[in-house]
């Protein structure tokens, strides 16, 4: 969970410890009580720090919340990208490439359920700053599955073919839907158990039909 959020390489950052764990305990706040309900003195409270200390590193609980996002983000995609370029090193057939990136993107997830429960569900009670870096997040997401579909389709042009970036697009809403149905369970620790169908979407979308 700490490893998804943790600032603690990121050399711009003054008492990573404490802002780390200030993250962690929006994550948590949330997960218990929402958003809109969550104070900064849940928070304080919940990283066991005062509210000053809160405040010196966040203007307000919406910025704490866009940097948990994006923090929770960048690692994911990092992780996905590392998965990626493993499975091609390997020599995997593509569509096992294509299981082991999706299998990055939801086990680190399930990594931190309540940061899954933030980035798929609390980020959009926030605002309107909140729910644009979500698109930009999503757009993200759709622009790494555009660049392997189109190195797959460039090595193996006899299997897959080229889409549309909308086709991936409405690939990655859906699998978002199928991992909110999840975390809306209260199991977002199962997110992995999402991987072989959300591997068939993809795979659906790509594979040369007859």
């Amino acid at each position: 969970m700490h490893n998804l959020v943790d600032p603690a390489e990121d050399p711009d950052v003054d008492d990573a410890p404490r802002r780390g764990r200030i993250l962690w305990a929006l994550a948590n706040c949330m997960a218990t009580k929402g958003y809109q309900a969550t104070t900064i003195a849940d928070i304080a409270a919940a990283a066991r720090v005062s509210k000053t200390v809160v405040y010196t590193h966040f203007q307000d609980k919406e910025h704490c919340l866009l940097e948990l996002y994006a923090r929770a983000n960048d690692t994911v995609l990092a992780t996905v990208r590392q998965a990626q370029e493993d499975a091609r090193s390997a020599g995997l057939p593509w569509r096992d490439r294509l299981r082991a990136a999706i299998a990055a993107y939801l086990e680190t997830l399930a990594a931190g359920p309540a940061v899954a429960w933030a980035a798929l569900v609390e980020v959009q009670a926030a605002g309107q700053a909140a729910r644009l870096l979500r698109r930009r997040m999503i757009d993200q997401y759709a622009d790494l599955l555009v660049e392997v579909a189109d190195a797959l389709a460039r090595e193996h042009p006899g299997e897959v073919r080229p889409v549309s970036r909308d086709l991936l697009v409405a690939a990655v809403g859906g699998i978002n839907e199928l991992m909110l149905a999840r975390v809306e369970r209260s199991e977002a620790d199962r997110l992995a158990d999402v991987t072989p169908l959300a591997t068939a979407v993809v795979v659906g979308l790509l594979e040369q039909r007859p």
